[in-house]
């Protein structure tokens, strides 16, 4: 009985000490989440219907929402708190919850550093921290949850190292960190843990090789790493258990193995995007019969795409992209035959490859299911089959970029889920069937740049989800259908430029509410610019340039303030600049050349951005308008002047006796400097009148206007020369702007030094009083009946053709252009620095020999010039080709020219400025060439080159080896121009080099034409 009573006093005082222990573990639970509440809620008071409203409330915690707890001990073994808009902080009191298993905070704002409290939580299974924003390391005190099981920390950042301390937790089967800023190499540790079933190191900044980090995990079902890893890709087919494998965009080198059903028996996702592997796809593809989607896409795959690709029953998605696929020849696409077996197959895309030879009829037997169908930039020629209609789920079809011809054809209205369609850059012709107008769907047409005609189909109105509409470059013709554009109420951007509409634009593009981009450019639009365009608010940009409207701008343009880029060039617009146009902060650039404006141009602050070139009745006080003044300035300047009259003649006789001296010396001495700057030239030329020059261009009449320039407009004229009557170029000096008497003092002195082939001749020269007793300025040239290089490059006559320079052409301009370079800077006595070579500046003669004019801003080397002007400071040029140290004020020097030249030649082979809107700080025109060499050059170069070089290929035996002949030809014009425009002048490539190196590239090229 003794011994009883004994154990039962045991007995109960152990139960009194573990209740005691128990409530105060509970309570220890209670202010640790109280804790945790507050550090959740730095930020304020819970967000309505959060699950931290309850945690407020008389419950007992294990009830709040979001804590669950176990059933005998009450203690907190779990925290489910995603998505509550939380903002604050992960305090260290988590810690305190030493029983925790659970801790789930996915998809809130949490933010700062995880506290290293958090190891303490011995028994924890299962970590979500993702998508909140916390930063600062992983803290390694995790490598103490020894029981963890599932990491997941992605979308944060975090930043260094993964703690190689991780190496420790041996049952940890998830690890998803994806999405920070983490760094390193591939994890060693990761080999150790045995147990992983999923990985993901994806969108970090990794990089190094892989080597043998990923051994050992006989488990591992999804590994994804796309980060910055390099090297061999061989490590990866030691991995046979792998179900998902996505390497895409890193710089793994290496093959696909030729055993690649042995090497991943199990797999159904491939993702090797965007990498530097090489080789062909294996056959052995085929036998992987769980494959659902093979992405291979942006590396340098060749050869064929196996015949075999059938047999992969799940197949759903095959993109292969950007590869080197194909050998443009008529067998290339078999392949296709055998992917009509793939019934589950939704997405196709062999984009930017090398298949050519005429689409199969069986891409009609393609599955229901394909609903993305891309094809674009191959060498694919013959009609689009008829029996595309059979494709009734398609939603996207790109064709664009091939050699296709023939019609549009009609079953393409049967393709009632498409959405966007994308033919542009072929060679079809015929019109737009008036079946699209089944097509209720359609989102974007883009059939820019064939040879498509005819009317626009009153039944395109019916596709009314059209969001991009782009018909630009072919030769449609009549008016626009009245209402078509009321019935795109989506229509975000609008491409009808370079066809032969005509009639009035119709109204109501105003009413589209979101549109962005108009361009209507080069038609025969005529009468007055719709005033209902100010409607369309959300406009950055309009350009109406070639057409004939006429009337005023209208002033309510100046609503658009989110436009970027206006263009109304070469219209018939007459009136007054709208002064509101000047108040869009938004506005880069604004182009109303030639047109016949007249006024005051309105204070612009970005002047620069402004051209209103060919409008001869505007004013203005800018200097970089080149404008006369306007006559209420000159009488505001006459008044100031009278009023210092009036005070001058109050003046002491002795005082106006010296001044009538210094004046009298004054103009003698001005006297002199006029008959310098004229015998100049008189000395070889004999001059020609200022009435002679009057009468030869009608008065210098607006239609003998072929150019103006920063200190002169030119006009087309015939003159008596040597008793033959000759058609000149007449450039007269514009002597209100500032330093225009200069220009034409330099280039009198270069002229008179210089004669060489490719420079423009000067016949003769004026330089007398107008018919208002005013100082006259001019030069006479040969008159060079092609224009300039930059109107070939950049300009579309009234017929809609764009100007074709071949290759052979272009070399031979580069060469001229060269040749008249090293005259200038080795050839002459003294040498000449140009200062702003240009395409504006390359004038072509009948033969289409280039000639380099406008010397106004050249320099003579060793000569006394302009009475001993600096020869740097200033800039010198224009922009885009002005040389990186004169910018800093560098001495005007032949590099510099070099440069210019450089740039020029990029201008010549790709058909873009160096002032393109694609280029900014990040991108120039020579980083963008240089990206594309050696492999893309073909897609920088100007299309038509692209074109031609396809033509010649077609032509020949051996069609590969001209290809490939064709594309080094390229490569090198490309790498003259990029050595040429060198950031640093002692980087730059000899002009004389220069010039033996595009001879060696024409003398190749031409053997392949003839």
């Amino acid at each position: 009985m003794r011994l009883f009573f004994i154990l039962l006093v045991i007995l109960v005082s152990f139960s009194a000490s573990s209740n005691s222990s128990e409530e105060n573990n509970n309570e220890h639970d209670r202010t640790a989440l109280v804790a945790l509440r507050d550090g959740f809620l730095t930020g304020g008071t819970p967000p309505d219907g959060s699950a931290l409203s309850s945690w407020n409330s008389s419950l007992h915690f294990c009830q709040w929402q979001g804590v669950t707890c176990g059933k005998r001990h009450k203690r907190v073994t779990g925290i489910i708190l995603t998505e509550q808009k939380l903002s604050g902080v992960l305090p260290p009191s988590i810690g305190n919850l030493t029983s925790l298993r659970v801790l789930k905070l996915t998809s809130n704002s949490l933010h700062g550093q995880v506290p290293k409290e958090i190891g303490h939580l011995r028994r924890l299974q299962y970590i979500d921290l993702a998508q909140n924003s916390f930063e600062g390391r992983i803290p390694v005190e995790l490598s103490n949850c020894s029981n963890l099981l599932k990491m997941y920390i992605y979308n944060n950042n975090f930043s260094g190292l993964i703690p190689f301390q991780f190496g420790s937790l041996s049952k940890l089967a998830v690890l998803l960190v994806n999405g920070s800023n983490l760094v390193g190499a591939m994890p060693n540790f990761l080999r150790n843990l045995s147990s992983l079933v999923v990985v993901d190191l994806s969108n970090n900044l990794f990089h190094g090789e892989i080597q043998n980090s990923l051994q050992g995990l006989p488990n591992l079902i999804y590994l994804s790493l796309y980060s910055k890893f390099s090297g061999p890709n061989s490590p990866l087919y030691n991995l046979s258990s792998l179900h998902s494998l996505d390497v895409s965009e890193n710089h793994f080198t290496g093959t696909l193995a030729q055993d690649m059903d042995v090497a991943f028996p199990k797999a159904i996702f491939f993702n090797f995007g965007d990498n530097n592997l090489m080789g062909a796809i294996p056959s052995s593809l085929s036998n992987i019969s769980r494959l659902t989607r093979f992405q291979i896409y942006e590396n340098g795959l060749t050869g064929r795409v196996p015949d075999n690709l059938g047999k992969l029953k799940y197949l759903s998605a095959l993109q292969l992209y950007s590869n080197h696929l194909g050998n443009k020849k008529s067998n290339d696409f078999s392949f296709l035959n055998s992917l009509t077996n793939c019934t589950k197959l939704e997405s196709l895309d062999f984009s930017y490859n090398r298949f050519g030879g005429q689409l199969p009829n069986s891409i009609s037997n393609f599955t229901l299911h394909l609903k993305n169908l891309r094809m674009d930039h191959n060498y694919i020629t013959g009609r689009i089959p008829e029996g595309i209609g059979q494709l009734s789920g398609l939603y996207a079809i790109d064709f664009s970029g091939n050699l296709l011809d023939g019609v549009i054809p009609n079953s393409i209205g049967k393709l009632g889920n498409i959405s966007q369609l994308y033919l542009y850059g072929n060679k079809l012709h015929g019109g737009i069937p008036s079946s699209i107008g089944n097509l209720t769907k359609l989102s974007t047409l883009n059939v820019g740049g064939n040879s498509l005609n005819g009317n626009i189909p009153s039944a395109l109105r019916n596709c009314k989800s059209m969001e991009i509409f782009r018909i630009s470059g072919n030769h449609f013709n009549g008016n626009l259908p009245e209402d078509l554009f009321t019935q795109f109420q989506n229509l975000i951007y609008c491409n009808i430029s370079l066809n032969s509409f005509d009639g009035i634009f119709p109204l109501g593009v105003g009413k589209l509410g979101v549109l962005n981009e108009l361009y209507i450019s080069y038609n025969n639009f005529s009468g007055q610019i719709p005033n209902d365009l100010s409607q369309a608010v959300e406009l950055e940009y309009l350009d109406m340039a070639g057409n004939s409207f006429e009337g005023s701008i209208p002033a309510s343009l100046g609503r658009l303030r989110s436009l970027i880029s206006l263009d109304l060039s070469d219209n018939n617009l007459s009136g007054p600049i709208p002064k509101d146009l000047a108040t869009i902060a938004s506005l880069q650039y604004l182009n109303l050349s030639f047109n016949k404006l007249e006024g005051e141009v309105p204070f612009f602050i970005n002047v620069s951005a402004v051209s209103v070139a060919g409008n001869l009745q505007l004013c203005g006080e800018n200097p970089e308008l080149h404008l006369q003044l306007c006559e209420n300035n000159l009488r505001k300047k006459a008044a100031i002047l009278s009023r210092k009259g009036v005070i001058a003649i109050s003046l002491s006789a002795s005082t106006s006796f010296s001044l009538f001296v210094i004046v009298c010396i004054f103009c003698r001495n001005r006297r002199i400097c006029k008959k310098i700057d004229v015998d100049g030239l008189a000395e070889k030329y004999k001059r020609v009148t200022y009435a002679e020059l009057f009468k030869a261009t009608d008065g210098f009449a607006e239609s003998n206007l072929i150019g103006t320039g920063s200190f002169g407009d030119v006009y087309k004229a015939v003159i008596l020369h040597q008793n033959e009557r000759k058609p000149v170029a007449v450039k007269v000096l514009k002597l209100s702007k500032h330093k225009a008497t200069k220009s034409f003092t330099a280039e009198c002195k270069v002229l008179k030094r210089i004669r060489h082939r490719n420079l423009l001749s000067v016949i003769t020269s004026c330089s007398s009083l107008d018919n208002k007793g005013n100082d006259f300025k001019a030069l006479v040239f040969e008159f060079m009946s092609n224009s300039t290089l930059d109107n070939w490059l950049h300009s579309v006559d009234r017929r809609q053709e764009i100007r074709v320079l071949t290759l052979a052409k272009r070399l031979e301009i580069a060469i001229d252009v060269g040749c008249a370079l090293d005259y200038l800077h080795n050839g002459c006595e003294t040498p000449i620095v140009h200062c702003d070579l240009k395409p504006s500046n390359i004038l072509l003669d009948d033969d289409m020999v280039a000639h380099v004019g406008d010397f106004g801003l050249a320099k003579l080397l060793l000569g006394d010039f302009s009475g001993g002007e600096s020869m740097s400071a200033a800039l010198r040029g224009s922009i885009g080709y002005i040389a990186p140290e004169y910018g800093m004020g560098a001495a005007v020097s032949p590099p510099g020219d070099i440069y210019s030249y450089g740039i020029l030649l990029l201008e010549l082979i790709t058909r873009r400025r160096p002032t393109d809107h694609i280029f900014n700080d990040e991108m120039s025109l020579q980083r963008f060439c240089e990206r594309a060499l050696p492999d893309h050059v073909e897609e920088i170069v100007d299309q038509s080159l692209f074109d031609e070089s396809y033509e010649v290929i077609l032509r020949r035996r051996n069609p590969e080896e001209t290809k490939l002949e064709y594309h080094a030809f390229m490569n090198s014009f490309v790498e003259v121009g990029i050595s040429c425009a060198a950031e640093f002048s002692r980087d730059r490539m000899d002009i004389q080099f220069a010039i033996q190196s595009l001879k060696r590239i024409k003398e190749k090229s031409d053997s392949i034409v003839a």
